[in-house]
């Protein structure tokens, strides 16, 4: 049975299949544009905010999971 740290190795290296073709880099920058990852999300209204929040958490994570993995302080 697989381990956390390999099950997320393998996750990181499927996104970076995903997301590093030239499809998956446009596709990408859709779900940034369409999420508001770029601009201010403030509403007065807490639940809007919340939930446009949530819709930029999501391209912040895909390219978190792009990234090179953290190096283990020691």
């Amino acid at each position: 049975m697989p381990n956390a740290e390999n099950i997320i190795k393998q996750l990181r290296e499927d996104y970076k299949m995903v997301f590093g073709s030239d499809q998956g880099i446009r596709v990408l920058r859709d779900i940034e544009n369409r999420t508001g990852v770029h601009k201010s999300n403030f509403s007065k209204d807490p639940y809007e905010m919340a939930f446009l929040e949530g819709q930029r958490a999501v391209p912040l994570f895909i390219k978190g999971m792009l990234q090179p993995e953290p190096k283990e302080k020691k």
